[in-house]
């Protein structure tokens, strides 16, 4: 990421966090946090407990970052933090560059907290009749993360939508929010129609053609890895089993336990590598209101 894109960025997750930018320029910006900011990034957890026990009125920070990129010499010698004392506080000053500690932390909490989302498409300016109302209907779009897993593993992404007013299924839906303007916000002069399925019922559909898909996949590297899982097992069994059934003297009992036991051992590990699998998780999803019904 360069200079631009990492301000970028950093504005746009204060907006989303209703953060109030106190001062901005092309090479900075001084942010008062909002609550929910605060949380996530100033590692103040006692503070916090003592606010949601007494009630009392949050005092959220106040941060100047810096996007002017230093060198590494700069960043070897300069403190990572200063501090700056106005009427109205303290101020924290920190470079944000990409690789720094800061925005990895931005990161971080941009991910928890996109997990799940409600968003609108904006609706085209200047184009909208005010005394109109434009028909919006939901979509659920999900992010799957396909593990296809042996001794190798290979990862696909799914970025999925359905339509809740008509089960429609997009399989690209990523693609198709990527040209839209969308707001966290309700916009005006729009009505949104009813849902036809339930959250519960769309997640379900989509499941359901996640499974047919991956059903109907070439599982040719299952099987070699399958074979594989076989060789090693013949493998360590040559290799243990002629050592177990010589160990019959009563004086190696307790050696031949301990060799049985390293043999199970091995035979599990080699099972959890090699044996094919294939796992699925939600990456994270949100709900799309867009315009007309699909």
């Amino acid at each position: 990421m360069n200079t631009k894109q990492v301000q970028k960025f950093v504005v746009s997750f204060l907006d989303s966090t209703g953060s109030h930018l106190i001062e901005k320029s092309p090479s900075h910006v001084t942010v008062k946090l909002s609550p929910n900011a605060d949380r996530a990034l100033t590692n103040r957890p006692y503070y916090w407990g003592f606010v949601d026990r007494t009630g009392a009125d949050p005092e959220t920070m106040t941060f100047r970052w810096s996007f002017e990129n230093p060198s590494m010499a700069d960043r070897a010698s300069a403190s990572p933090v200063s501090y700056v004392m106005t009427e109205s506080g303290r101020i924290v000053q920190e470079d944000v560059y990409f690789g720094s500690r800061r925005l990895h932390q931005l990161f971080d909490a941009s991910q928890q907290g996109g997990k799940c989302v409600t968003l609108f498409e904006e609706p085209p300016r200047g184009k909208v009749d005010p005394l109109s109302s434009l028909p919006y209907t939901a979509w659920l779009g999900v992010n799957f993360k396909v593990g296809f897993e042996c001794d190798m593993k290979r990862e696909e992404i799914y970025s999925w939508g359905i339509s809740l007013a008509t089960g429609v299924i997009n399989e690209k839906f990523m693609d198709t929010l990527m040209d839209k303007r969308l707001t966290p916000r309700l916009p005006s002069n729009i009505h949104l129609l009813k849902n036809g399925l339930s959250l519960r019922k769309g997640m379900s559909h989509l499941e359901t053609t996640m499974e047919r898909k991956l059903r109907n996949t070439d599982f040719a590297w299952a099987e070699e890895a399958e074979s594989r899982r076989q060789d090693e097992m013949n493998r360590i069994r040559l290799y243990y089993e002629p050592m177990l059934e010589h160990m019959n003297h009563p004086d190696q009992l307790e050696q031949k336990e301990a060799v049985t036991v390293r043999f199970h051992q091995r035979e599990q590990e080699i099972d959890w590598q090699y044996r094919p699998r294939i796992h699925v998780t939600v990456m994270n999803c949100g709900i799309f209101h867009l315009p007309g019904i699909d």
